[in-house]
């Protein structure tokens, strides 16, 4: 299971996981209390943080993907397959808003004028509930086709995909 949150300067609980290709997410990380009614076996909270401003006609961007460890909570399947499983599957969630991430960064460099003119920058908040909704779209379609993680092969499939895209 995955909450996906699209925020402008989040404050966070505890210390943020900025995504990284060599930082992966371990058991550990999920720190969270597994809540008692969960009809699932672990839950990300995902963060996609965007900031823009203007510094007289330049505009400076930050986007990037983190992970909340004291809201995400992972419960052991009691089988070290199942839970590597289940850990790959939260991971490639981090990694699909990683992969929103950058098409985020890279619109943000079309917006070279933006604050040369009046609301030049106005289209941005567009651009994030735009992507927010592509990526909400695509961390659904990930969980219906891979049963939550359930089924191996098709997880492979997602894993590759995504890994190309972030190589």
């Amino acid at each position: 299971m995955l909450l996906l949150v699209c925020a402008v300067a989040v404050g966070l609980a505890q210390e943020a996981i900025a995504w990284s290709l060599e930082r992966r997410l371990k058991k550990g990380d999920f720190t969270g209390r597994v809540p008692a009614t969960a009809s699932t076996a672990s839950m990300s909270w995902i963060h996609i943080e965007t900031e823009w401003e203007c510094k007289d006609v330049t505009l400076k961007t930050m986007a990037r993907a983190t992970f909340d460890p004291s809201r995400s909570w992972f419960r052991s399947q009691n089988r070290m397959e199942s839970d590597i499983q289940l850990l790959e599957h939260e991971q490639i969630h981090f990694d699909i808003a990683e992969v929103a991430v950058r098409k985020i960064r890279a619109t943000f460099q079309t917006f070279t004028g933006a604050c040369a003119e009046p609301g030049g920058t106005e289209p941005i908040e567009h651009l994030i509930a735009r992507a927010d909704r592509d990526l909400q779209q695509e961390q659904e379609r990930f969980d219906r086709e891979t049963a939550h993680g359930i089924n191996a092969r098709v997880q492979a499939q997602w894993k590759r995909r995504i890994m190309a895209l972030l190589n």
